[in-house]
């Protein structure tokens, strides 16, 4: 079994894989010891952990978190970065600045493609991040705009009277026109993701070929099912999916050598 564990800016998943099958999961606030320990206490018993893997894009909680999980498993890590064994060939300049999210991301759309097509991961959270890996295994590069609520703060931030809206606050169903400041903002953050979107897709489509798998993966990304104008696979744990892909691809390259 692997223990896939993403730490992000807020929050920290972890997934316990029984080959390619997610059997648990948990999810806690990244900032908290105690959650984390209280998580760990929580995994099924009388497993037989072989392989742990982390993707942080938070520096500061991976080695805190690293040291947790080789005290208790006795098991030391894959730190995932630009210079892992992957299924997937990094094809991006300055590849060190590539967030391990969305080598995970490519990594689950990749595998999903199975070579018939490129492949466009599309993640929306704290940033939004479109991704794409060429049929063949390469990762070409991608997009990265402000996320839902990174936007919606910068509007209550950056102006004077407008209000903050809260996640909960919107909705998929959100009007095209506002009718008033709370419905123009709900359009304008909701609308706006959902047209840029659509415009990226079609976008990649005309410069790479139509035959595009789309995956789509993220916190907010339940603000545009059955909105969106293309066809595409929903990923709820695309990372998770991504690093337990890491550890069994390292695992059969190394048995292999």
């Amino acid at each position: 079994m692997n223990l896939a564990i993403d730490i992000g800016n807020s929050f920290t998943h972890l997934a316990v894989f029984k080959e390619s099958r997610m059997i648990y999961s948990q999810n806690f606030n990244s900032h908290s010891s105690a959650e984390l320990r209280k998580a760990l206490k929580l995994l099924p018993k009388k497993q037989d952990l072989r392989r742990i893997g982390i993707s942080s894009v938070a520096s500061d909680r991976t080695n805190h978190i690293d040291d947790i999980v080789r005290k208790k498993f006795k098991i030391s890590p894959v730190i995932i970065n630009n210079k892992s064994k992957l299924p997937i060939n990094i094809k991006i300049l300055n590849s060190y600045t590539l967030g391990a999210d969305r080598i995970c991301n490519a990594v689950c759309g990749y595998a999903e493609a199975k070579g018939k097509s490129n492949v466009l991961i599309i993640d929306l959270g704290t940033a939004n991040t479109y991704d794409l890996v060429l049929k063949n295994g390469d990762f070409v590069g991608g997009i990265i705009a402000p996320g839902v609520m990174t936007s919606s703060r910068a509007l209550n931030k950056n102006t004077g009277r407008l209000p903050l809206l809260d996640y909960t606050e919107l909705s998929s169903n959100a009007p095209l026109i506002g009718r008033n400041t709370f419905d123009a903002i709900r359009s304008g953050l909701v609308n706006y993701m959902k047209f840029a979107t659509e415009g990226i897709v079609a976008a990649v489509r005309k410069k790479y070929g139509h035959k595009l798998l789309i995956v789509l993966t993220g916190g907010s990304s339940g603000l545009l099912v059955s909105k969106l104008d293309f066809k595409y696979i929903s990923k709820k744990n695309a990372v998770l999916e991504g690093i337990n892909i890491i550890l069994n691809s390292g695992k059969q390259r190394k048995s292999g050598s």
